[in-house]
């Protein structure tokens, strides 16, 4: 049986339906926002991919076509850009993408006529004419302008609140409602507040704006008034331009146009000056409405379509192995460059911030394992081994712990540091062998980091960590990974600017979790006291300026003694520490910690 998911992607939310072959609707799922244009096409991707997974169940997506129009989604590169981003990283049957406008009015003017107005957190206007003709009108964005929009209305209202603050226009309660539903104690927080608010953040406070309005407040009427002006001026154009009848139907859609009133009854009575248009609510809604684009013979050309087929071969590749962009970055000046790989980046911390659950959980089992007298052990070959080693040497002067508690393996062994070691990572019995030789037990913790999630010297080794009962993660920026293991932490990074080089973007999300992993669970294991490097090796100046900055704050005792005492204790920030807590010498204060493994707040709080 084949299948077809139907989405709808706006500013604040993305709804999607999964439809069988008859058109009946089986599961319906709901998530975050799916604006390439606000959030990035890859950023988008990966909200639409949870939504799809969560559909699917057990269906093969193979067997599944996706259809989905998206807000912002009007530019057919961008159209083309999601649609292989959401086809090739669940390796989907057929992928069409269009704009939101573009379907709605598609589901409800039918073949006909019409003209759809769109009025939530964005606005804009789309019409098309007997013969097919489309023209838009609105829509421009923030900086250009999103007329009749949630956020302009917001947007007006701050500036008015503003220049009454200022004395130089009318009072306003919305200086009041509006401080308290942005959740600020004063207006003067808005400065602050508004270098970090994005669109959906200004919007949501629209609703206050219309509850002013609605109690009499004429500066919240104004604003109110003027972008339902603005909103039914673009209408009027396009009939104009499109040379529609002037009792034609308009189809309004959209937040304020279906809920508000107020605003409602002012696009209308500023429509009516022009003639007598047939105001029609839009039937077919969300992802009901997209479905119905499943009608049409062939793509129009306001689609874009991504086709799984055996020639199209990057269907097949993890998404590290496919290119991100159009561009060879060989052909970019210095600047360029810089500035395009700077975007990519900036893909890499939301992809880490959506699997924290499984970053937590891994700090979690790391920590217990090293509470039970066990080890973290890294194991990767490439640019992922070495990021294992590196995160693994910096744990003994950072918090103390002998070299062996932390454990890097690398595929090729040491050299391969350095230099390539051809094959090294193709062999799962070698990950298996050299991972047999640390003699793993139930209390080691075993990550892999692996970008692709299939390299074999990686898998060898977890097969092996999970026969003798350690905890097995895997890090990697391939979605279709399937390696069995305890945790699976997958940041979406996406494809890479230099596709296949891991080094950047996948490399970045990997070495973010590490630092995560590792800090988290010595800290959590008790080898960090009151947020302070107290295992610190203070092996230059720098370092023993800090070590005594740690003794005196934590044993609250002036720098003089803090640094008398760190060098009766030969330099050993707790042992220092414990000197002063309990007034014992260095022979007692040591003997105290090794027999708590090294974890000051153990020792501290011992009888």
């Amino acid at each position: 049986m084949s299948y077809v998911i139907a989405l709808e992607g706006g500013a604040t939310h993305t709804r999607a339906g999964l439809y069988d072959e008859d058109g009946a609707l089986a599961r319906e799922a709901s998530g975050g926002p799916a604006n390439p244009i606000a959030y990035g096409v890859y950023a988008c991707a990966r909200n639409v991919q949870k939504l799809m997974r969560e559909l699917l169940g057990d269906i093969s997506p193979a067997e599944t076509s996706v259809y989905a129009a998206f807000a912002g989604a009007a530019d057919a590169s961008v159209q083309r850009d999601m649609a292989k981003a959401i086809g090739t990283r669940l390796r989907l049957r057929r992928v069409l993408v269009t704009s939101d406008l573009h379907a709605m009015l598609h589901a409800n003017a039918g073949a006909g006529s019409g003209i759809l107005v769109i009025a939530g957190t964005g606005a804009a206007v789309l019409g098309r004419d007997a013969d097919g003709c489309l023209l838009r009108a609105g829509g421009w964005g923030t900086l250009l302008g999103d007329e009749g929009s949630g956020y302009a209305i917001a947007a007006a209202a701050l500036r008015a609140c503003a220049r009454a603050v200022d004395c130089v226009a009318l009072n306003t309660s919305l200086v009041e409602r509006l401080t308290k539903a942005a959740g600020l104690n004063a207006f003067d927080e808005f400065v602050s507040w508004s270098a970090r608010a994005g669109k959906k953040d200004i919007a949501a406070l629209t609703p206050a704006v219309v509850a002013a309005a609605e109690e009499g407040d004429i500066v919240a009427r104004s604003c109110i008034d003027e972008e339902a002006y603005r909103l039914a001026a673009l209408a009027l154009v396009v009939q104009e331009r499109l040379d529609l009848e002037t009792d034609g139907r308009l189809f309004e859609y959209g937040a304020l146009l279906d809920a508000c009133d107020f605003f409602r009854n002012a696009f209308r009575a500023a429509t009516a000056n022009y003639g007598e248009m047939q105001h029609l609510p839009c039937k077919l809604r969300g992802h009901r409405a997209v479905f119905e684009l499943t009608s049409l013979e062939r793509p129009p050309k306001w689609t874009q379509v991504w086709r799984n087929t055996d020639a199209n071969a990057g269907a097949a590749l993890p998404a590290t192995e496919q290119s991100a962009d159009a561009v060879y970055i060989d052909e970019l000046s210095p600047h360029e460059l810089a500035a395009a790989m700077n975007r990519g980046d900036c893909d890499v911390a939301p992809a880490v911030g959506e699997v924290l659950d499984g970053i937590a959980e891994a700090i979690d089992c790391a920590a217990r394992c090293l509470r039970a007298g066990g080890r973290i052990i890294y194991v990767g070959a490439g640019t992922s081994g070495r990021l294992g080693v590196l995160d693994a040497s910096e744990c003994p002067p950072t918090f103390g712990v002998p070299p062996e508690r932390v454990v890097g393996l690398m595929a090729g062994g040491d050299r391969a540091l350095r230099e390539s070691v051809e094959g090294a990572e193709d062999s799962a019995e070698q990950g298996a062998s050299d991972l047999a030789a640390l003699n793993v037990t139930e209390n080691d913790f075993v990550g892999g980091i692996a970008a692709s999630g299939g390299t074999p010297y990686v898998l060898g080794a977890l097969q092996t960590a999970r026969a003798a009962g350690a905890t097995t993660v895997l890090i990697t920026s391939n979605p279709s990974a399937n390696a069995v293991v305890d945790i699976l932490i997958v940041p979406d990074t996406g494809p890479e600017l230099l596709p296949g080089s891991t080094r950047l973007k996948a490399g970045t999300a990997a070495k973010m979790i590490l630092n995560m992993i590792s800090t988290g669970a010595m800290a959590q294991a008790g080898y960090v006291y009151k947020g302070r490097m107290v295992g610190m090796t203070p092996v230059n100046e720098k370092l023993l300026a800090r070590a005594r900055r740690i003794v005196a704050e934590i044993a609250d005792i002036e720098d003089s003694q803090a640094a008398a005492l760190l060098d009766a204790s030969g330099h050993h920030i707790a042992t220092a520490i414990l000197m002063a807590e309990h007034g014992t010498d260095k022979v007692e204060a040591t003997a105290l910690l090794r027999k708590h493994e090294g974890r000051l707040r153990d020792a501290l709080e011992s009888d």
